[in-house]
């Protein structure tokens, strides 16, 4: 790594470490060190996923193709399968301090490697999922929370007695720490954002999401 190489490597470090940063500052260091986490399978995975989106390849599109034919198995009766998270926190957190310690950092906070994810979760909203099969789109990724998490929810449908059913199913999740959020029922279940755009912002140093004033308490 040349001289300026390193130079922004210390800077993003900085910025994540004091948590002065947004989605865009993780989506331009994610490209930016794409030759470096080649050996770490979640950040390459997660950083093709950014920025391939509908174009997306590998365990990605594998994970994509086995969710959606579990859920194809609904329609005839099958015995389903859980789907499992793409990743988990502790998968994204060991990626992320594999690629630090790799360039001399120390490991980042829990507290981080939530942002993190929340902005990952902002960056791979509205991608369409497709038929393995045909190429056809049959659903999308979209934003949803709750009062003590954010996800990324797959969406498609499925035929349920002649008729098609919506379905969502979890893809990733992290801690709602950065806005209050009223319960939508006694289960807390998640808002769904499939038609608006969110995004994660920073303000003195603090995510925030830039929900519709309606799900905010």
């Amino acid at each position: 790594m040349d001289k300026k190489a390193k130079h922004l490597v210390e800077t993003y470090y900085e910025k994540f470490s004091i948590r002065n940063f947004d989605e865009k500052d993780l989506y331009c260091f994610l490209t930016f060190v794409k030759n470096d986490v080649q050996d770490i399978k979640v950040l390459k995975d997660l950083g093709d996923f950014i920025v391939q989106r509908e174009h997306y390849t590998g365990f990605v599109k594998e994970y994509f193709d086995e969710s959606i034919q579990i859920i194809k198995d609904m329609e005839k009766g099958r015995s389903l399968k859980k789907i499992e998270d793409l990743f988990s926190f502790r998968e994204i957190r060991n990626g992320f301090n594999a690629l630090f310690l790799k360039y001399g950092y120390e490991k980042l906070s829990p507290e981080v490697i939530n942002d993190f994810i929340l902005c990952i979760i902002s960056l791979l909203q509205s991608i369409p999922l497709r038929s393995a099969d045909t190429g056809r789109e049959v659903g999308y990724l979209s934003f949803a929370a709750s009062s003590k998490e954010v996800f990324l929810m797959g969406n498609t449908k499925t035929l349920n007695k002649g008729r098609y059913i919506p379905v969502t199913f979890q893809v990733l999740r992290t801690q709602n720490s950065y806005e209050k959020i009223t319960p939508q029922d006694k289960n807390d279940t998640p808002y769904l954002f499939d038609k608006e755009i969110i995004e994660v912002i920073n303000v003195d140093r603090q995510l925030v999401i830039t929900f519709p004033h309606l799900v905010q308490a």
